[in-house]
């Protein structure tokens, strides 16, 4: 048994921080209707309260660097929004992971969804479209099938962003054709 001492808040937090994931590897949340379509996915973010909410749930600075590189990058490939979603279990009303989206008309929700915390991402690929795809750091997730967000990335070093990077170009092309 372990007793923990401090405010409710400050244990939810606590909680939320130190209770194992299912998928580690996964940045998009469990819970989440992930093939519904874009609209009403939480609010917009501006680049500094992006690195706020990336600085302030990211388990070590190397891990906030990797994601704020990520979504650099992201952005950097043209006509990409970047948001969080809304969670009534934290402090600020915002979820633990970044949402990336096609900037242009909503057809699908994120193309990638990046954990603050750990840096875990998932993508709006299938194993079908990664098929060809020599890339040792894709793993999948364990979903029904026809899901379509099968692909993670998982951001642990540099390289798995650039990786990264050439999936969310992938998803891209793949929600905009």
């Amino acid at each position: 048994m372990r007793l923990i001492d401090g405010t409710p808040q400050e244990i939810a937090e606590f909680l939320r921080l130190t209770t194992p994931e299912d998928d580690v590897d996964a940045g998009a949340p469990a819970e989440a209707e992930l093939d519904a379509p874009g609209n009403g996915l939480g609010g917009e973010l501006d680049w500094i309260q992006i690195k706020d909410l990336v600085r302030g749930r990211a388990r070590s600075a190397e891990i906030a660097k990797r994601v704020l590189d990520f979504l650099q990058g992201a952005v950097a490939l043209g006509n990409v929004e970047i948001g969080s979603g809304e969670s009534e279990r934290t402090r600020d009303g915002r979820t633990d992971y970044v949402m990336v989206r096609d900037a242009g008309v909503r057809r699908f929700g994120a193309v990638a969804y990046v954990r603050a915390t750990n840096g875990g991402l998932t993508l709006r690929l299938t194993r079908e479209d990664v098929k060809d795809l020599d890339e040792p750091r894709i793993s999948f997730r364990q979903v029904r099938p026809g899901h379509q967000y099968v692909v993670n990335c998982p951001l642990r070093d540099d390289q798995a962003v650039q990786a990264a990077l050439r999936l969310v170009e992938l998803a891209l092309r793949k929600v905009r054709q």
